[in-house]
């Protein structure tokens, strides 16, 4: 049997994550990103569309995810159109024979078309015709098309649009692959600010505190978001066909979503809130509890499928979405997961630490959504010290998988409670989720066995299973004792690089640490589910180390 050490997030046919995308490509769709110039047809001679949309991912090429053969989506969303087809390569494309003595008279031979377009015969061989890439039109795809950065789409030469420009309506014209546009003397009102929440706001700034641009409402990349085709009454919320900030889901101020490392993510817009705020307050502050409500398990919902509670299988997780996420950089070649449970504790796998690391050389990174990189959200963690419970043992490291790691305080504090880092909530040590419910494991680890990469934060519903049934002897036997749960099904499992990480079961909106990704065989094997640390069973020794004053 295998550690396990990742997240096996896609469904078994077609759904994993590729690579992250190189410095640079991680623009939001500004510019033709997309689409290098030339049009890509699968084995069917059907088009490729891209970029599109594969496991909440966003690809721009033909991808090798669970195939031996390059493939493509032929819309613009993989993950809700499921549309896909193997993609054309120089000997796979459709071969036209042409008797000798007709080949210097074939038009399509040395192929006219320009700019990566398709050449078809037309009628008895003697005229032809191009098929264009998206960005090119003319009869040799010799002409350039106009990209609205506003609209995110290619409009021909000679056609007219009206977008709003720096609060001023503009009426613009493609001309000769150039934009040109003319105020049409009609300026937008302002609406610069927004009032409580900005539930109502509708103004017209489309970029967030970090300077990325939204995306549209619209936007055909996103898939069980909260969008113009997910929402009720989106109207009333104030989405459209625009990528203006917006607040329908209630959050603390407006926000949009973005494209950040080839990824659908989310981000607070640049509008400032119409009330002037004080720039000191008397109140004393809590040190974990700077934002309203309850302090542990509850997290920022920018995807319907978590509030509906749909089974979530291979998507890439938006920021926010589980802010209790620790990522636990131990070695140079040993990464596991963790999840905080508090200021400062983390709770992760014992086996990730049977090597007794030194703790100097330990790195924990919270608010992170990308594997080994920071940004803006994340808060990066020494350890003061990591503790076993006193039944583990390293020739044993599956039995007891669980240990406790105390992050080491800066500027006399541990984690400062934000939208992307807060804690989950530890179950009563009588709690229990019945057989078959669904809970949900995320990570950073391989996508499949035979993987060599990491991932983007990776989340997935797996159910529990009876433990009656997983300690059949085909399953695991007993291998399995009384302080492991068993979860999983339809090839949705851990990985190398997940362990340490949650078993998350929600009751009443809030979440709990029910599990820690332990081990398993091999990833996503048929009657092979993944085996979980019961937590439950370890509260009270979780709970005397936690609250333990410190010695004097």
């Amino acid at each position: 049997m295998m550690a396990h050490i990742m997240l096996l997030l896609l469904p078994c046919v077609m759904s994993a994550r590729t690579r992250l995308i190189p410095p640079g490509y991680e623009t939001v769709m500004t510019r033709d990103a997309n689409m290098d110039n030339h049009k890509v047809l699968t084995v069917n001679g059907k088009e490729c569309k891209f970029p599109f949309r594969q496991g909440g991912s966003i690809h721009h090429h033909c991808i090798n995810i669970s195939s031996s053969k390059p493939w493509c989506s032929l819309t613009h969303n993989f993950d809700r159109d499921l549309l896909w087809g193997y993609c054309a390569t120089p000997t796979t494309q459709p071969t036209v024979f042409v008797h000798s003595s007709r080949r210097f008279t074939d038009p399509c031979h040395l192929n006219p078309c320009q700019n990566g377009g398709v050449c078809t015969l037309g009628p008895h061989r003697l005229s032809f015709e191009c098929s264009c890439p998206e960005s090119f039109t003319g009869r040799l795809c010799e002409l350039r098309k106009c990209y609205e950065t506003v609209h995110l789409r290619y409009y021909d030469i000679g056609e007219s649009w009206g977008r709003i420009h720096l609060r001023n309506v503009e009426q613009c014209r493609c001309v000769a692959g150039q934009i040109s546009c003319k105020n049409t003397h009609y300026t937008v009102p302002e609406a610069v600010c927004y009032h409580n929440k900005g539930a109502d706001y509708r103004g017209v700034v489309a970029t967030t505190v970090a300077g990325a641009r939204c995306l549209p409402w619209n936007s055909e990349l996103l898939h069980d978001e909260l969008c113009v085709d997910t929402v009720d009454s989106a109207p009333l919320r104030g989405l459209g066909e625009h990528s203006f900030c917006r607040n329908p889901d209630g959050d603390k101020m407006p926000w949009c979503y973005t494209l950040n490392a080839g990824a659908i993510s989310w981000e607070n817009c640049d509008v400032p809130s119409c009330v002037i705020r004080p720039a000191y307050s008397s109140r004393r502050i809590n040190r974990f509890n700077e934002l309203p409500g309850p302090v542990c398990g509850k997290r920022h919902k920018k995807r319907l499928s978590l509030a509906m509670g749909r089974i979530l299988g291979g998507t890439t997780s938006l920021p926010g979405t589980h802010p209790w996420m620790a990522a636990m950089y131990i070695s140079n070649d040993i990464f596991c997961a963790g999840t905080l449970v508090s200021s400062c504790w983390v709770v992760s796998a014992a086996h990730c630490f049977f090597r007794s690391p030194l703790v100097s050389k330990i790195r924990v990174v919270l608010g992170q959504q990308h594997f080994n990189i920071t940004s803006p959200n994340t808060r990066t963690f020494g350890v003061e010290k990591y503790i076993f419970p006193k039944q583990f043992s390293v020739f044993n490291p599956t039995l007891h998988d669980i240990v406790l790691v105390k992050l080491k305080k800066e500027n006399g504090r541990c984690v400062r409670r934000t939208q992307f880092i807060r804690p989950i909530c530890l179950p009563d040590k009588d709690m229990k989720f019945p057989d078959c419910y669904l809970c949900q494991i995320t990570g950073w680890g391989h996508m499949h066995e035979k993987a060599n990469k990491y991932s983007n934060l990776q989340d997935a519903g797996v159910r529990i299973i009876p433990h009656d049934n997983c300690t059949q002897p085909e399953i695991y036997g007993n291998h399995v004792t009384s302080n492991m749960i068993c979860a999983g099904a339809n090839c949705k499992d851990a990985c190398q690089g997940d362990s340490g990480g949650p078993l998350a079961c929600v009751k009443d909106g809030v979440s709990f640490l029910y599990g820690i990704i332990s081990w398993g065989d091999g990833c996503g094997r048929t009657d092979k589910p993944g085996v979980y640390t019961k937590v439950v069973n370890y509260i009270p020794w979780i709970n005397q180390i936690i609250s333990r004053k410190p010695k004097s």
